[in-house]
């Protein structure tokens, strides 16, 4: 049983896709976008590493210590890993894309971070897709936790970065 089943029953199953007024209204500390990457983790367990982070922050989430905010592509790349794993192992449950979206921490994406997630993609030379968490950090003025290495380096060195992005193994909080 994964950590994720154990505190599941937490988790208020009416809240699907968040708005931008409600990211603001959140009563929570710290805000966190997380990317694919870090998700993929509370999910999956094998080949995974640093999946004591990525339990870590869930758990800070659920104890309304901090505010999640993915853009909704990460559920489409959840979805590829799925995809994979039923390729692979022929008996993943597809309920895990429920669950992402049960815990209330999708944000659509608009124009405006497409735009942004476009310039910096061409400037770090990273994929769009990537920089879409990126753009959402910066939009909400929360820290990006990622597992990406090559994301990390990349936007570390970009003279206009304008939020701090983390790898999930130096995640501070515990």
């Amino acid at each position: 049983m994964t950590e994720y089943d154990n505190i599941e029953e937490q988790i208020d199953n009416d809240i699907f896709i968040i708005s931008e007024s409600i990211i603001k209204s959140f009563n929570k500390k710290a805000g966190v976008v997380l990317d694919t990457s870090v998700i993929v983790k509370w999910f999956f367990k094998d080949n995974e590493k640093n999946i004591k982070k990525a339990d870590l922050i869930l758990k800070q989430y659920l104890n309304n210590e901090i505010k999640i905010i993915i853009p909704e592509l990460s559920a489409f790349e959840l979805a590829n890993v799925l995809r994979n794993k039923i390729k692979k192992y022929q008996n993943v449950n597809l309920e895990i894309i429920d669950r992402l979206y049960n815990l209330g921490i999708i944000f659509n994406i608009d124009k405006e971070i497409l735009k942004i997630a476009t310039k910096i993609a061409v400037d770090i030379n990273e994929s769009v897709y990537d920089c879409i968490f990126i753009a959402t950090a910066e939009r909400f003025e929360c820290k990006l936790v990622t597992d990406d290495n090559s994301l990390f380096s990349n936007y570390t060195e970009y003279r206009g970065k304008k939020t701090e992005i983390l790898l999930l193994e130096n995640y501070p909080y515990s």
